[in-house]
This record gives structure tokens, sequence and C-alpha cells, in this order.
């Protein structure tokens, strides 16, 4: 193995937590009422439990052979070549994702806070810091990422607590009783992101300290984001309404302006805003950082970090290319990245859960035979 670091299962648990929240927390609201309307707290809902299903699936997968990364798997599992064919095809699924979460980020960066400053210098500055924790290391980075912790989950919590008065069950009635059809269409760009995304932990979980300890947190930190993004889209239903979440480009987001305690405590939508930073910028960390592994086993190379610079340009380059506005992107989203990501989150998992079975059973054979 490339890396020599070693984290926690505390530390694991809250980096898928917040991978899990990442991009999602502040998006996914607009992009499951769209399809289900006033049943888009139900899509989520559904999605999330396919979603555990799904980091099952990817925790069997971890089991074939714990000391190996996803990369390593690939090539254990289907040979040199074959192996490397999918490894190259993962990475340019996780460069196109990187991309997409440092564009989604520019894009709210420059409509909704800081409108004067260019986009390319935004998303510049943002990746600066990502390429800086990923050359520290996956062990700095945890740490890190358990000081932001506490901010991101309370800051949340805070906002799920504070818009409670305001809400207005009538506004998702009747629940389950029309747009049925929707509601089950509006499952698959709501497990697109970031359910599909998440086999990217199987590169990461033979580097935790006690991989048994690690697979428990990797249900715990995903069922607990699950947790977050049913309850913040419910919100954004029952305070904003259905129509206007799914036209809003970030709900979530404008639900902390409908925030007012008392005429004391009001708008702190800053407050959210930041706590989806640190959760988009460790997902953008963690995306980087597993391409960054993945790269230098594809290249044989000593040292993680080595292409992490050139990485860097290309991931700046395809986020300002990849699409011509914020519309075009969610739009993207909403109809195409389920499907592209399925090939990623479920296909090829289970191509290597299948493969890697039958290799381990003749392997088992065959000790057995001696």
């Amino acid at each position: 193995m490339i890396e020599k670091g070693k984290i926690s299962m505390r530390q694991f648990t809250i980096l898928v937590f917040m991978y899990t929240l990442g991009t999602s927390v502040i998006s996914l609201p607009s992009i499951s009422t769209t399809f289900a309307h006033e049943n888009g707290w139900i899509a989520v809902l559904m999605a999330s439990i396919i979603g555990m299903l799904l980091v099952f699936m990817y925790i069997i997968i971890s089991k074939l052979d714990e000391k190996k990364n996803l990369f390593e798997l690939a090539e254990w599992i289907f040979g040199k070549w074959i192996g490397k064919a999918i490894s190259a095809l993962i990475l340019l699924f996780i460069l196109f994702l990187t991309a997409g979460n440092l564009r989604q980020i520019g894009d709210f960066l420059s409509t909704q806070i800081m409108t004067e400053t260019p986009i390319q210098v935004l998303m510049v500055m943002f990746l600066l810091t990502a390429l800086f924790a990923v050359k520290l290391g996956l062990e700095v980075t945890a740490r890190t990422c358990e000081v932001f912790f506490p901010y991101a989950f309370f800051a949340l919590l805070a906002l799920l607590v504070m818009v409670t008065p305001t809400v207005d069950i009538t506004k998702i009635q009747p629940i389950l009783q029309k747009n049925m059809v929707g509601t089950f269409e509006a499952i698959v760009p709501s497990l697109g992101t970031p359910f599909l995304e998440l086999f990217i932990f199987i590169a990461i979980l033979p580097y935790v300290k006690k991989p048994k300890s690690a697979r428990k947190g990797y249900l715990i930190g995903v069922g607990l984001g699950s947790f977050f993004l049913v309850a913040i889209t419910f919100m954004c239903l029952t305070v904003l309404g259905a129509d206007f979440t799914a036209r809003n480009l970030f709900p979530t987001y404008v639900l902390g302006k409908t925030i007012s305690l008392v005429q004391f405590l009001e708008r702190i939508e800053i407050i959210v805003a930041i706590a989806w930073f640190f959760t988009i910028y460790f997902k953008i960390v963690l995306n980087f950082y597993v391409l960054s592994l993945g790269m230098s086993h594809f290249f044989q190379l000593k040292k993680t970090h080595t292409l992490s610079v050139p990485l860097a340009f290309f991931i700046i380059v395809l986020a300002t290319i990849n699409s011509p506005n914020i519309i075009y992107y969610l739009d993207f989203i909403l109809y195409y990245w389920a499907p592209f990501a399925a090939v990623f989150g479920i296909l090829i998992p289970v191509l290597v859960l299948i493969v890697g079975k039958i290799k381990v059973r003749k392997k088992d054979n065959i000790t057995k035979t001696e």
C-alpha cells in the first residue's frame, strides 16, 4: 500500500458523515422535489435505504482482502490489464466528480455570497486548500475533519430546531396520495448524489486501524448523514413549500433566511453556508485524495501526492469547461448523473463482488486440496 498513515474508526465515521452530506445537504431538497413535489422527503428516505444496502455491498467487497484498497482489489480480482482498465474508468469518474463538486461550490459562492469575485478565482482558492490537505496526508485530513465536525453537525441541527416553529404539515399533504410516479422517479437522482458515490471509501478502508469497527462506522456515518438529508428536505417542504423548493437552486440556504426568533436571532443562512463549506470541502478533499492514491497506484509511484499538482490543474480546467452555467450543471445532475454514477456505484461493484467471491472460493478449494 502506498499510503502509510492510519486513521481511527471515529475519524473514518466522521469522514463518511461529512462526505454523505457533501454537496447534497444544500441541493438535494430541490433535486428530489423537482420530480416528487410534496413527496420529495419520501424519495430521499427511500434513496437513503437503497444507499445503506449499497454500503453493505461495499463492506462485503472490502472483506475480500482487508489489506487491499479499491484499485489493488481491481487488479487482484480481474488481473493486471483488465484491473488497470477498470481503475482508469474509476479514476475518470472521480475526476469528473471532483470537478463537478468544485464547480458547484464556485457557482454557489459567485451567485449567493461573493458576487463580485470571478468564479475561477473562487475555485482556485478552494482547490488550493484541498491540495494542501492531500499533500499532508489522510491522517492530518481526518484529524482536521474531527475539529470541524462539531460545527457542521450542530449548525445543521440548530437549523432544524429553529425552523420547527414555522413548519406547516399541510404543505406536504396528502402524503403519498398523488404523484406516485414522480416520487419513484425522484429516487433515481436522489440516489445519484451522494449514495452512488460512496464506493470510494473502499479505497480508504484499508487505512483504518480496526477494519471491522470501521465497517460499522461506514454504516453509522451514512445513516447519520441520511437522517440529516431526509430531515432537511422535510423542513424545506414544510416551511418553503414544494413549488418554491423545486424552483430554488439552494433551498437549504434559503431555509436559513426564514429563521426569526423574537426579532433577535434572524437570517442565519451564513451559518448554514459555512457548515456546507466544511462538508463539501472534505468531500472534495477525499475525492482528490482517492484520485491521487489511484493515480499513484496506476503509475506505480512511491508517494500518494506525487501527481496532486497536475491533477489540481486538470480539475480546475474541467470545472471551468464542464458546464456553461449552474442551470446546465443542475440539469445534468437531475437527468444524467445517476445513470452515469450507477455504472461505478452499482455495476462495477457487483462485478467485483461476483468475480471476487469466485476467486476466493477457488483459492480456498486449492488450499483445502493441498
